[in-house]
């Protein structure tokens, strides 16, 4: 059997649309199962499924990676006991909340990622300033979902290796939050590895 990644895309109201994925083809090559998941709130599939997610980040979306996972291994198509899931953005948030709701993920693969869901709201660019008050809800209103489904609040549910890319140069989520995830990781004697790139900006 297989080992599978399952890959949670950014945005997170994107989609992945199946096309040819140069990262894809690498991790099949060396005999890996890819799964990309479109999850409740993905674009592309009527407003109805897109609004899905409205008020859900951080819960509905790795319901969704979970429940493919382990349908997956139902079929019998992969090995339960190398299963993994990666994101980039929103999509490394999905990854971070997913790896501590169920132990079915032995690792997650982060680039980017959205770890603090008040400093998103009070620090990235101008054009998703008020993204997650549909995402979340009114800060005013639901403050304590924005402290509750942020990865960094919730380190003492994370046992499992997680590795971290990020740039230096990212206006979306600041690379100081990986770097600090990172250290927290490590003073719990988490597994984690944290890349830096000097010059590279969100993406």
């Amino acid at each position: 059997l297989l080992p599978l990644i399952v890959k949670a895309h950014g945005g997170p109201t994107s989609s992945f649309e199946g096309e040819l994925n140069p990262e894809v083809q690498y991790w099949v090559s060396r005999g890996w199962f890819v799964a990309e998941v479109n999850y409740g709130g993905s674009s592309g599939f009527g407003r109805q499924y897109r609004e899905r997610l409205n008020m859900q980040w951080g819960i509905l979306d790795s319901y969704d990676c979970i429940s493919l996972a382990k349908t997956l291994i139902k079929l019998g198509l992969v090995d339960s006991s190398r299963v993994i899931i990666s994101g980039s953005s929103a999509g490394g948030f999905t990854a971070l909340n997913s790896i501590y709701q169920d132990n079915i993920f032995k690792a997650a693969i982060c680039k980017y990622p959205v770890i603090d869901l008040n400093e998103m709201r009070l620090n990235t660019h101008r054009f998703e300033k008020n993204y997650l008050n549909s995402l979340i809800g009114n800060y005013k209103v639901k403050s304590n979902s924005y402290f509750d489904r942020s990865p960094k609040n919730n380190l003492n549910k994370i046992n499992k290796p997680i590795l971290l890319f990020h740039g230096k140069k990212d206006s979306v989520v600041n690379f100081k939050e990986s770097v600090e995830f990172h250290k927290n990781l490590i003073k719990k004697k988490i597994y984690s590895k944290l890349f830096l790139f000097e010059e590279e900006n969100h993406g």
